[in-house]
């Protein structure tokens, strides 16, 4: 018997690529819906992005599911103009997750000027079809036309398939030798240490591939070169290549350039499609990664009360590994006593369509313990790229959560949750055979869609609550839990989880005691002395090293190394409340090299940190370069005559004013913008 089905929002990714001859390309990676052009037509909530690779291709990839209805559902592509062509190319990966029959047809078809739909592939599966690659010759009286559509199609009773997957979609017409980029997605997007350029070739030539070359390159960093050699990538099939060199660069944000530049010995024969290009981010700092996992669940459902007797035990034996959250859903018939219309809009937004159902930071996982334990080692791996402080406390039936988020990188379209929850409960028990419920979800705080943010570099968030959970399923009120969770939007990615501290007091101390510079006592330090300036023979070829050791055991010490002789080192020091902030600033000036100047101007910038004015004295006809944190020149003052700046327009974070004096000292100084 089906467990009983969903109706939900979904979203379809496409990418469309530039190809020699290719018209679409479709591989799931976005979260747009609809995607420019695309539409679904028939029952298009039931089409959903999946993070899994069941087509054999890549996560993500589309996903159809089960409905009791009788129907035609088509996953329908923009137009495209092939006049003067006589035949194109189509090739997709597909599997068929049969149910009973009669199964729905599953086909591709064609039209032009919004016409009558024409099959040009069909099948009638009597059994699961397995993970495959179908290519299709089409040279029928749409070819040619200025209106091409080609669309996915299933057909008739939707209720006699489990699911159906889709990706790789290509409508191509191959000229004899090309290779496309396609992707660059295991690439990591953030990294501490140096890590491996990673991405996909795909054959859209017709001659097959046996060698071929590429090359990467980090802004206008060096070039990086490695040759593939004893390949056979028959055309639309793909290789997933490792360069040889490791990637590594200053902390903050870099633009990653990925190229072929031969194929067979030779360039190919459409260079438009060899080059993608990815934003990646060196992020300042590290801490452990507590992976998230929020498990779907019902006292109605048998299979779930099969899987908790073990993944409960399971869950408390890492239980200060990880942060747990349970949503009670309402169904099967007549669902659990405790589904609330947030656990509705946390299902609807996986697209959970079935109890039991876990998902491990923002992944879908089997509902197995070893799955579980896999999943689980598998997101230790990570690092984590930011720290979460909160407290809660409770007047009678009044919570009131305060949490803050220390971000280690930019995280756009990133969003806070707080969910309240209670430990065990047992009054929702039905029909399953559980009788005791742990961590079940009481109020998403403010709301199921959390709050949506774009974190920044060291610059602190914080989310201050206060809710009324009178008329909640709580049944006892000093049984409560908050947890709290960041994640992307698009991506469902978890960048980082935590519990709060019930009634939890914070230090706020957020200075050094002592500082060092090559393993030696930094001379003349002083706690409450946040700018220092260090004079080095112009002999010196390498930029001293600077640590740090924080007063309380509890702070958070970042030291942002300088990029060269004459730039700044900069400690970040953070109180354990993630909020309270101190930055040490270490000049670094090559003797002989406007040293006199330097330290008889006294110039002065304050306030700092600073709200967007900045005040300077002793500046008067230099030239004045800002400059963020990522190394971009964001605004110069190129005869400066004021006594102040505005940088209100600019984000929060740290800045660095380069302030070039008449007689051309430099001179730097950070400043903080709140």
């Amino acid at each position: 018997m089906k467990t009983k089905f969903l109706l939900f929002a979904l979203f379809i990714a496409v990418t469309q690529l530039s190809f020699g001859q290719s018209f679409v390309w479709e591989a799931f990676d976005a979260g747009q819906m609809p995607p420019q052009g695309w539409t679904i037509n028939g029952i298009p909530a039931q089409w959903a992005v999946g993070n899994s690779a069941n087509a054999g291709g890549s996560a993500p990839e589309g996903k159809f599911t089960y409905i009791d209805q009788t129907t035609t559902t088509r996953l329908i592509s923009p137009m495209i103009d092939l006049t003067g062509m006589t035949t194109v190319k189509f090739s997709f990966r597909h599997m068929y997750d049969w149910y009973a029959n009669p199964a729905p047809k599953v086909g591709v078809a064609t039209r032009s000027h919004n016409g009558a739909w024409t099959s040009v592939y069909e099948v009638t599966p009597t059994a699961n079809i397995p993970a495959q690659q179908i290519n299709i010759d089409i040279a029928n009286a749409d070819v040619g036309q200025s209106e091409f559509q080609i669309c996915i199609y299933l057909n008739g009773y939707m209720y006699n398939l489990d699911y159906y997957y889709v990706d790789n979609m290509l409508l191509f017409n191959p000229l004899a030798k090309d290779a496309a980029m396609i992707s660059l997605g295991t690439t990591p997007s953030y990294f501490a240490d140096p890590v491996e350029v990673k991405g996909t070739i795909m054959n859209v030539g017709l001659t097959t591939i046996t060698d071929a070359v590429v090359q990467w390159q980090l802004d206008d960093g060096p070039v990086y070169t490695s040759a593939f050699s004893g390949l056979s990538i028959a055309t639309k099939q793909t290789y997933d290549f490792t360069c040889n060199d490791l990637l590594n660069a200053p902390i903050g944000p870099h633009d990653l350039k990925v190229s072929i530049i031969n194929v067979n010995g030779t360039p190919d024969d459409f260079t438009g499609n060899d080059t993608l290009q990815k934003l990646i981010s060196k992020v300042c700092y590290v801490v452990p990664a507590k992976p998230l996992l929020e498990e779907f669940t019902s006292s109605t459902c048998a299979p779930c009360a099969s899987f908790n007797s073990g993944f409960v035990p399971w869950c408390g034996t890492y239980e200060n590994d990880i942060t747990l959250i349970k949503y009670q859903m309402s169904w099967p018939s007549p669902g659990d006593p405790y589904y609330t219309a947030e656990g509705g809009v946390r299902r609807a937004y996986y697209g959970v369509n079935a109890v039991p159902d876990l998902y491990c930071n923002g992944g879908n996982v089997a509902t197995t313990v070893p799955d579980v334990q896999n999943a689980f080692d598998q997101a230790q791996l990570q690092i984590g790229m930011m720290k979460i402080a909160s407290s809660h406390s409770l007047e009678g039936q009044i919570i009131t959560v305060s949490a803050s988020v220390l971000p280690f990188s930019n995280f756009p379209n990133s969003r806070v949750y707080i969910v309240v929850m209670e430990r065990v409960t047992h009054d929702n028990h039905m029909t399953n055979g559980e009788t005791s419920f742990e961590h079940v979800m009481m109020k998403m705080i403010p709301d199921a869609e959390g709050t949506s943010v774009d974190l920044t570099d060291r610059v602190p968030f914080n989310i201050t609550q206060t809710v009324d959970l009178t008329g909640t399923n709580v049944e006892e009120w000093n049984d409560l839990i908050v947890g709290v969770f960041v994640q992307n939007y698009q991506t469902k990615a978890i960048y980082q989880s935590a519990y709060s501290v019930e009634n939890g007091v914070f230090a706020t101390e957020a200075r050094l005691a002592s500082m060092d510079m090559d393993g030696l006592p930094f001379p003349d330090f002083a706690p409450d002395v946040f700018s220092y300036e260090v004079i080095m023979p112009p002999e010196t070829t390498t930029v001293p090293v600077i640590s740090g050791l924080p007063i309380d055991e509890n702070e958070t010490v970042i030291v942002v190394p300088a990029n060269g002789l004459r730039g700044a080192t900069t400690i970040d020091v953070f109180g354990e409340d993630l909020m309270t902030h101190n930055t040490y600033n270490i000049d670094f000036v090559l003797s002989g090299i406007g040293i006199d100047a330097v330290k008889e101007q006294n110039l002065v910038v304050y306030p700092n940190p600073s709200k967007g004015t900045v005040s300077l004295l002793n500046a008067n006809h230099s030239r004045i370069s800002v400059v963020a944190s990522n190394g971009n020149l964001v605004r110069t003052y190129n005869d400066f005559t004021g006594t102040s700046i505005d940088l209100r327009s600019f984000a929060p974070g740290i800045y660095t004013l380069v302030i070039e004096k008449q007689d051309h000292t430099i001179i730097r100084k950070k400043v903080v913008l709140l």
